[in-house]
């Protein structure tokens, strides 16, 4: 469970759900490449029993961005029950452990930014319901036949 600072000014708070480039811009290879990491993670997720709510959520405050959360979704857990679920993404191209090691404290201050966020928006008791941190990494290239997926719970105090 976290605390949200229910002192944050709303109208210098934006969101954008499932946001995508504008039409004339092109997406980097970069930007290719993890939308196509955060695809096989939905998939590999619906194939566990998650039911994703949101892909891409993104909170700005002061015209920058706050932090994302790249899927939501809802989960049912052996000992939580329904449990809301923030899942980050992380795509490699090697399978050398460097994902696991991408989401530090200052990316784990910006889940949990939009995290808490997406309730207040959503008006989710955080007081009653499950919530879990997550990272899906995808080790692999677009167009492999079997990209290796691992799926790992985020500790957050």
């Amino acid at each position: 469970m976290f605390v949200i600072d229910d002192t944050a000014r709303r109208e210098n708070i934006k969101t954008k759900k499932n946001s995508i480039f504008s039409q004339g811009m092109s997406k980097t290879a970069k930007r290719l490449v993890g939308d196509w990491g955060e695809d096989l993670a939905a998939g590999f997720l619906q194939e566990q029993g998650y039911r994703i709510t949101g892909r891409n959520y993104e909170v700005i405050i002061l015209g920058k961005k706050a932090g994302e959360i790249d899927i939501i979704a809802w989960h049912k857990k052996k000992h939580f029950g329904n449990t809301l679920c923030f899942i980050e993404v992380k795509t490699r191209g090697a399978d050398d452990g460097n994902a696991e090691r991408a989401t530090g404290a200052k990316k784990m201050k910006r889940l949990l930014c939009a995290a808490r966020q997406y309730c207040l928006e959503q008006a989710i008791d955080i007081e009653r319901t499950p919530i879990q941190f997550e990272q899906v990494s995808i080790y692999g290239h677009a167009g492999e036949a079997r990209p290796a997926v691992r799926h790992y719970v985020i500790p957050v105090d």
